[in-house]
């Protein structure tokens, strides 16, 4: 099936985010919106979300992969950015979605951060929602940081994340933010893939929120190797056969 792919810019609370769109030309029924993780981007690890987006295009299924604000190409420098930027940028990649194209179902993708995201959306537009599907989610993102930021580097007043540095109220809008107790408010049928040698985000937050969703349609793939954005070829390629064959159950 041929492709096409274009860049677009929407706005999100008067920003303009920069994204990429991926249309089947024989047309489509849904739509897959894509979240990418903390200091990562709309490519993402690897090219991990170029190669998501083209496999479920050919399956026919239109995708729109976005840089949150203060990421990528959109606006803002990262050491501005606030947890609540990236949940506004869902939203509003979700509204710019069913305004342009008029999808009947919506499917979302989250890695990592954009995993905790993902959850937190799917949740508040819960209706409209007809797949998730979790890629190592830092479902207790709060958690998370609280257990590191001990170890983090402080220059002049910044939080320094590797290349990247961050103002206190970044970090503390991250603190406070845990998506593990709405696992039973979940409604849209969940897919959660994570490797067991994962070092950011424990595979022990994917079982316990597999565990407490209530929803009938889930499915948890742990597997063996890839780290924390499936970082090898066997993982990477196991990721995109699942998300292909869940979205074809989905939407």
């Amino acid at each position: 099936m041929v492709c096409i792919e274009k860049p677009i810019t929407f706005l999100s609370n008067n920003y303009e985010l920069f994204g990429v769109i991926h249309i089947p030309s024989t047309g489509f029924n849904s739509f897959t919106v894509m979240f990418h993780g903390f200091t990562g981007n709309k490519v993402e690890a690897n090219r991990l979300f170029v190669d998501i987006a083209r496999a479920l295009c050919s399956d026919g299924k239109a995708v729109l992969r976005f840089d949150f604000r203060c990421h990528g190409d959109s606006p803002l420098p990262f050491e501005e950015f606030k947890l609540d930027y990236a949940l506004e940028d869902a939203e509003n990649a979700i509204r710019y979605v069913e305004n342009v194209f008029r999808p009947s179902k919506i499917g979302l993708i989250g890695l990592s951060m954009g995993g905790h995201i993902a959850i937190k959306t799917a949740y508040r537009f819960k209706d409209r929602i007809s797949s998730l599907i979790l890629l190592a989610p830092a479902i207790d993102i709060g958690k998370l940081l609280e257990q590191a930021i001990d170890r983090l580097p402080k220059i002049n007043g910044y939080f320094v994340f590797g290349a990247y540095r961050l103002k206190k109220e970044g970090v503390e809008s991250i603190l406070k933010s845990n998506a593990m107790d709405l696992a039973e408010n979940i409604e849209s049928p969940t897919l959660l893939i994570h490797a067991k040698n994962d070092e950011v985000v424990p595979h022990t937050q994917s079982i316990e929120f597999y565990n407490r969703l209530r929803i009938e349609k889930k499915k948890l793939v742990l597997l063996d190797e890839g780290g924390h954005v499936f970082s090898t070829i066997t993982s990477k390629s196991r990721v995109v056969q699942e998300i292909v064959e869940w979205s074809g159950e989905t939407l």
